[in-house]
């Protein structure tokens, strides 16, 4: 892959989406600690806290796969990886 200018596409990919798994994992973990302790607030915070990890999830596929479908473009090697995402 001498040729390709992005030869780290896969690990940028990666990235992306090991970065919006943590993102999510704090915000669940942030919506567990106010429902447990502000029960109040419970029905407010679900929602807001499921579109957060929606949108967040949604980018960083769409991302990824700019990443992956660039490198296949330059000719990368990951254009098999393309087809298992959705």
């Amino acid at each position: 892959m001498c040729n390709n200018p992005r030869p780290d596409a896969a690990a940028e990919a990666i990235k992306t989406l090991m970065h919006a798994l943590i993102d999510i994992s704090c915000t669940a973990a942030t919506a567990e600690k106010h429902i447990t302790r502000e029960t109040e607030y419970t029905g407010a915070i679900i929602p807001h806290s499921l579109a957060y990890a929606q949108i967040t999830a949604d980018m960083a596929l769409n991302e990824a796969k700019a990443i992956l479908i660039a490198d296949c473009e330059n000719g990368g090697g990951l254009c098999v990886m393309i087809v298992l995402m959705p």
